[in-house]
């Protein structure tokens, strides 16, 4: 089955080639997902043994999901874990003792490598948030 999206001239009347055709991808696109996500619905709701139907509430549903479950980037993903992972390595690198040499004084290189360790987790965390949009 085809198909296919009438719209009207003057919506895109200030659009060049290039736009349209874009904006024609991104619709197939966008259609895909709804397909992929309202065969995910109907499967689910699928009572055992009975044959696939897709219906108009199916494709709501779908529309509705594929709205708030956002994709998650890899990008994303790995920056969280490495900020969350240096958040623990920094709790467990603080040990007030450590940070005094045996001779009283500042012990400057134990003392470096918390911050840094500190600040590139906070950096991490807060390019997530930015990123996600929160």
């Amino acid at each position: 089955m085809e198909i296919k999206y009438d719209i009207a001239d003057d919506k895109v009347r200030n659009f060049t080639d290039d736009a349209k055709s874009r904006l024609q991808e991104q619709a197939l696109e966008y259609t895909l997902e709804i397909i992929s996500e309202a065969e995910k619905v109907e499967k689910f709701i699928r009572e055992h043994g009975a044959s696939p139907e897709i219906t108009d509430n199916i494709i709501f549903q779908a529309v509705r999901r594929n709205k708030t479950e956002k994709k998650k980037s890899i990008f994303i993903i790995l920056v969280r874990i490495i900020a969350e992972l240096l958040l623990f390595i920094a709790g467990l690198m603080f040990l007030p003792d450590m940070f005094i040499t045996a001779e009283g004084t500042l012990n400057i290189s134990y003392f470096l490598i918390f911050v840094i360790v500190t600040v590139i987790a906070i950096i991490a965390s807060i390019v997530t948030y930015f990123v996600r949009g929160e």
